[in-house]
């Protein structure tokens, strides 16, 4: 019985975890405009680029409130004009289960109502989150999302005088995907191992309940 305890303590909890929060903040890219922009953390990879075809990314921390750091927007020109913005995408080459992004502006006109939508692989809308940020807020906003599965999100933001997506953006935290993940080779060697003290257990008490 106690191989048999061991083999099911092998065979149990060999799935890979999920990964522990990160942040992808954009302390390390330079000011400017970019088409798009790689934020690497070890095999996680973030891709940010503008939701709308042809559209720049600019990377700047003047304009962003504290909360946020450096931050992107998504701008239809180059250089930057009101409104001219465009949503922002962040997507990733790992599934997600928890992101928390911060935004806002230094103040201005009501940026409400702020859009983050979670997509998976296959395009389908997970869900979203939505708040407001009002007129002349500096302070900037935090939005977390828990939706398994998603691999980019789509930032918006709305105005009511036409000047939409005119805010910044940043991620603060994110946690990778990792409960139904693919067992690595470490651990399929103790699932098989655990697999073999099971039946070996198994073969031996069916002999002593037969003798």
């Amino acid at each position: 019985m106690k191989n048999l305890a061991l083999g099911l303590a092998l065979v149990g909890g060999v799935t890979t975890p999920a990964v522990a929060a990160t942040p992808f903040d954009l302390e390390g890219v330079a000011e400017g405009y970019y088409t798009s922009i790689v934020v690497n953390d070890g095999a996680l990879s973030l891709t940010i680029s503008s939701a709308a075809r042809g559209a720049f990314l600019y990377v700047d921390d003047a304009f962003s409130p504290a909360l946020v750091g450096r931050g992107v927007i998504g701008t239809l020109t180059n250089p930057l004009q009101g409104f001219q913005f465009s949503p922002v995408k962040f997507a990733f080459n790992q599934t997600i289960d928890s992101i928390t992004f911060n935004f806002g502006d230094t103040g201005g006109d009501d940026d409400s109502p702020v859009l983050i939508q979670a997509y998976n692989a296959a395009d389908v809308l997970l869900g979203s989150f939505s708040t407001t940020y009002e007129k002349d807020f500096a302070a900037g906003k935090s939005g977390t999302l828990n939706f398994a599965g998603a691999t980019y999100f789509i930032a918006s933001s709305g105005s009511a005088i036409g000047n939409d997506h005119s805010i910044f953006w940043d991620i603060g935290s994110v946690t990778v995907g990792g409960a139904g993940g693919v067992p690595e080779p470490a651990a399929w060697a103790m699932m098989l191992a655990g697999f073999g003290l099971v039946g070996g257990a198994m073969r031996r008490r069916g002999t002593m309940v037969t003798a």
